[in-house]
């Protein structure tokens, strides 16, 4: 199989199980190999059929810089599993290097080397590695940087399938994911509201949708047309919000969703040290599969949705009848005659997902995924909900 190296990414990090390590940030080393078919993308030179390798190095990044593991084969998984929702990777092999281990004696480095895959697929280094030695090669590793030991391709082959194997009884265990004959998973529905203020912000949402679209069981339904809000709380001077509302098909569980979109929000240069300020792209859920939940870290349906004129407008356009849950809830169109700055909200363009913009060359894009993050609203403004889950669902 075709393959990417990207070596000595580079990044601060609070990793590791002394008190210390918790608080001063020390330097990781990641190296990665993507296994991936290239045949398209060099039979048409065409960036959307491979992976981007500075979203992939900057979704390391995140993850790098994001919440605190004890331990670096923990950081290596969560390095793994970011790259594994672009679609397109169908295994990787992640090196991460932690140079400055407190180890009591000489040493130059301490790395710990791990392979994962795709749900159902057979790790693809494993295969690198055999074809290796049926050719006469060395027999302890495969060539180039961040080179793996045939004994931990193997167990990294293993572990991989066994977290599939489990995964996938875990999701029909739960009856949530699974269908009535017990081997499909279940098709879900959300609702997602886009919004920001910051850059070019319509092509910062053509890219997440295209993002989204691109995930492995997803399916984009419906787009609204594209709304302009004047912010409201905020500095004078403050750039108007563009807004919209998209229809998503889904496999991803509700959690999933949350984190595969603070994944795609931070690629596109959200931060959260302002609170409350402009924002290059933000995404909320406002509702999945019709739930209602007070989940802290995801509300549910989103506990302003009924009230904020940039998410109803927008979604009576798609469906004017789409009944929102909740003890706010309501039909849409009912919810937007009784919203007093229903006329603040107004029409920026109809066709303006087809506008000319580069398509992200990866169907998923970089970021961390933090839990205790703060919250935010995305069309501006003062989050002053006690819920912190879905102002971004869990901005």
């Amino acid at each position: 199989m075709d393959s990417i190296t990207i070596t000595g990414i580079t990044a601060q990090g609070t990793h590791g199980v002394l008190d210390f390590e918790k608080q001063r940030p020390q330097t990781f080393v990641v190296d990665v190999r993507l296994f991936l078919d290239l045949s398209q993308a060099g039979r048409d030179d065409d960036l959307t059929r491979t992976v981007d390798y500075g979203q992939i190095a900057r979704r390391i990044v995140s993850v790098i810089q994001g919440p605190h593991c004890d331990l670096i084969e923990t950081l290596a998984t969560r390095i793994a599993d970011a790259v594994l929702r672009s679609s397109l990777v169908r295994s990787v092999v992640v090196t991460v290097h932690k140079p400055h281990a407190p180890v009591t004696v000489p040493f130059s480095d301490v790395a710990v080397t791990i392979e994962r895959s795709q749900p159902g697929v057979r790790g693809a280094a494993y295969s690198v590695v055999h074809a290796h030695r049926r050719e006469g090669g060395d027999d302890g590793e495969t060539a180039g940087a961040g080179a793996v030991s045939d004994a931990s391709v193997v167990s990294g082959a293993l572990s991989a399938e066994k977290a599939a194997a489990s995964q996938e009884g875990g999701r029909q265990a739960d009856g949530d994911s699974a269908g009535p004959d017990g081997g499909r998973q279940k098709i879900h529905h959300a609702v997602l509201s886009l919004g920001g203020n910051l850059g070019d912000v319509a092509e910062a949402m053509r890219q997440a949708i295209v993002s989204l679209d691109g995930i492995a069981g997803d399916q984009i339904m419906g787009i609204s047309p594209l709304y302009r809000t004047t912010p409201w709380g905020m500095e004078a001077g403050t750039p108007d919000f563009l807004n919209c509302v998209v229809e998503l098909e889904t496999l991803m569980q509700a959690h999933e969703l949350l984190h595969t979109i603070h994944l795609i929000e931070a690629a596109h240069g959200r931060t959260r040290q302002v609170h409350w300020g402009s924002r290059p792209l933000d995404i909320d859920i406002i509702d999945f599969d019709g739930r209602v939940s007070a989940d802290p870290d995801l509300t549910l349906p989103h506990p302003r949705a009924w009230q904020r004129a940039f998410v109803l407008v927008p979604l009576a356009d798609l469906e004017p009848d789409f009944l929102l849950p909740g003890p706010h809830g309501g039909r849409v169109a009912d919810l937007l005659d009784a919203c007093p700055d229903k006329d603040s909200v107004v029409r920026a363009g109809d066709d303006w997902i087809l506008s000319a913009g580069r398509r992200p060359s990866s169907p998923f894009v970089d970021g961390p995924y933090h839990e205790d993050d703060d919250r935010h609203d995305d069309h501006g403004g003062r989050d002053d909900s006690n819920a912190v889950g879905t102002d971004t669902e869990g901005d």
